[in-house]
């Protein structure tokens, strides 16, 4: 009976880190709030902004992962919500930004159950997919 281990605590910040520097991913940390540029081909990438400030209902920390795709409009908005239904990692949402409204792809993980295959996995999820719309609505490689 192994009842009496504790489990080992994990620090977000550090499983993120290492699973961008072993991908090879640049990193821009400011604080709790990081941007983590993907090469999604040899001519495009896609910055994904990781925060770990945020926290769930019950005030569990949550890491939130966000990667913006373009504009939002009205003509748009149901076409990405009906989209959300086959996305794996993340859900398209509307984001507020000095330049506008702005279509996003954001996920969320619980900080205290990250591991770095889940962190690859979910960072290249939302990076490729808010890509491949970018490049739908705006035609080039903004963000």
């Amino acid at each position: 009976d192994f009842a009496a281990l504790a489990p080992a605590a994990v620090d977000p910040q550090a499983v993120v880190r290492q699973t961008a520097q072993s991908a090879g991913w640049q990193v821009q940390e400011t604080g709790d709030k990081w941007d983590v540029v993907v090469p999604i081909s040899s001519l495009r990438k896609q910055t994904v902004h990781v925060d770990f400030s945020a926290q769930d209902e019950e005030g569990n920390k949550v890491v939130s992962y966000t990667s913006t795709c373009g504009p939002a409009t009205e003509k748009n908005a149901v076409a990405l919500l009906k989209y959300n239904l086959k996305m794996v990692h993340g859900a398209f949402a509307i984001q507020g930004s000095q330049a506008g409204e702005l279509v996003v792809i954001r996920a969320n993980q619980l900080a205290g159950t990250l591991d770095p295959l889940e962190v690859t996995r979910v960072i290249t999820a939302v990076a490729w997919q808010a890509d491949k719309v970018e490049q739908q609505l705006m035609g080039g490689d903004s963000y």
